[in-house]
C-alpha cells in the first residue's frame, strides 16, 4: 500500500515544492534543478509517457480489428499509417546522396546524370563543365534506398567517372528534404492535414451560425461583432463606406425607439431626422470613404480584435493560470490522486 500511495505521493509533493519554490528562493543548487534537472526529467518522462500512448493505441485500433468492431477498417489503417510511419523515422532512412568526386569525362557522364536530375543531356553537360576544378558534385534529390543509389554510383564509375554513396546521419534524415519521411510528411501528412482544417472550417461555421442566433443582447453583440470582423478582414469591406454603415446605425436606432416608444410618429421623426443628419454631413465633407473612421469597417475591426477581443484573451489566461495554480496545490498537497488511479 506504501508503495503504490504513499510513496508517489510524497515524491510528487516533494519535486511539486522544489520546483514551486525555486522559482522564489536564490540559491544556486535549486535554481540549477528547476532549470534544468527539472526540465531533463519531464522531458524523459514525457517520451516514455508517448511511448506508451503509442503502445496503447496499438492495442486499442488492434482489438477493434480482432473483434471487428464497428469501423475497424479505419483502426486497420491507422495501424498501417503507424507501421510506415515508424519505419519512415526509425528504420528506413531513406536518404541517401550520390556525390561525384570526379567527372572529367563529361560525355560519358552526362546521359547517366542527365535522367537522374530530370535535365537533357547538354545542359546537365554544361552543368559539369561550369563546376570548378576540385568541386565536388552532388545529386540534389536523395535516393529513398541504398540500392537505388549504389546502382547510380556503379553506372557512374563505369562511365569513367568517380562516384561516392554518403549516408545522411541517423537523426538528420527526418528534417532533410527529399528524404523518405520528408517525403511521407510533405506528400502524405501535409495534405491530410490541410483536409482535415479544411473540413473544420465547415463545422466552424455551422457553429458559428448557431452562436450568431439573436436571442439576447449577448448574441446580438456577438452577432454584430462577428460581421463586423469578417468583413472588414476582407478587401470588400474597404470598398464599404463608412456612410453606408452610418445609415445602418441610424435605421437601427430608429428601430430600437419603435420598440422602446411603440410610437409610430417619433419612429419616424428617429428616422427621417437621422437620415437627414448622415445626408447633410455627408455633403459637407464630401462622402469620404474612411471618414468618420469609427464606422469604417477595417478600422473598426482593428479596435475590436485590439481592444475587446485582447481583454477577453486575458482574462481567459489569468483564469488558466489560476486553475493551473490551483491544479498544481491540489497535486502537491496529495489532495488530487489521479496519477496514482484514484
Amino acid at each position: 500500500m506504501f508503495m503504490k500511495r504513499q510513496l508517489p505521493i510524497a515524491i510528487a509533493a516533494t519535486i511539486g515544492f522544489l520546483t514551486l519554490f525555486g522559482w522564489f528562493v536564490d540559491e544556486p543548487n535549486i535554481k540549477s534543478f528547476v532549470d534544468d534537472d527539472a526540465t531533463q526529467w519531464f522531458d524523459i518522462l514525457a517520451s516514455f509517457a508517448m511511448f506508451l500512448g503509442a503502445l496503447n493505441l496499438l492495442k486499442m485500433q488492434a482489438l477493434k480489428v480482432i473483434k471487428k468492431s464497428k469501423g475497424w477498417p479505419y483502426a486497420a489503417l491507422a495501424i498501417a499509417g503507424f507501421a510506415f510511419s515508424f519505419t519512415a523515422g526509425f528504420i528506413m532512412l531513406g536518404s541517401y546522396n550520390v556525390e561525384i568526386t570526379e567527372f572529367s569525362n563529361t560525355d560519358r557522364i552526362a546521359p547517366i546524370l542527365a535522367s537522374e536530375i530530370n535535365q537533357n543531356v547538354a545542359s546537365t553537360r554544361n552543368i559539369l563543365r561550369a563546376i570548378p576544378a576540385g568541386d565536388t558534385y552532388t545529386i540534389d534529390t536523395p535516393y529513398f534506398t541504398e540500392g537505388g543509389a549504389e546502382k547510380v554510383v556503379e553506372q557512374i564509375n563505369a562511365a569513367g567517372g568517380t562516384a561516392e554513396l554518403r549516408a545522411t546521419e541517423w537523426g538528420a534524415h527526418l528534417a532533410t528534404r527529399g528524404s523518405f519521411f520528408n517525403w511521407m510528411f510533405r506528400f502524405i501528412f501535409t495534405p491530410l492535414s490541410a483536409t482535415m482544417f479544411a473540413l473544420l472550417a465547415f463545422f466552424v461555421a455551422s457553429a458559428s451560425y448557431r452562436a450568431f442566433k439573436i436571442r439576447n443582447f449577448e448574441a446580438t453583440l456577438l452577432l454584430i461583432s462577428g460581421i463586423i470582423i469578417m468583413l472588414g478582414r476582407v478587401p470588400i469591406g474597404g470598398s464599404i463606406s463608412a456612410w453606408f454603415i452610418m445609415y445602418i446605425v441610424v435605421l437601427s436606432l430608429a428601430a430600437g425607439v419603435n420598440t422602446w416608444l411603440k410610437n409610430r410618429t417619433y419612429t419616424l421623426i428617429a428616422v427621417v431626422g437621422g437620415l437627414l443628419a448622415v445626408t447633410i454631413a455627408g455633403f459637407i465633407t464630401g462622402w469620404p470613404v474612411d471618414q468618420p473612421g469609427i464606422f469604417y469597417l477595417p478600422l473598426l475591426q482593428d479596435w475590436i480584435y485590439n481592444n475587446p477581443n485582447v481583454a477577453g484573451a486575458r482574462a481567459i489566461m489569468i483564469g488558466i493560470g489560476l486553475g493551473i495554480f490551483a491544479t498544481s496545490i491540489r497535486y502537491i498537497l496529495g489532495i488530487e490522486k489521479s496519477y496514482i488511479g484514484e
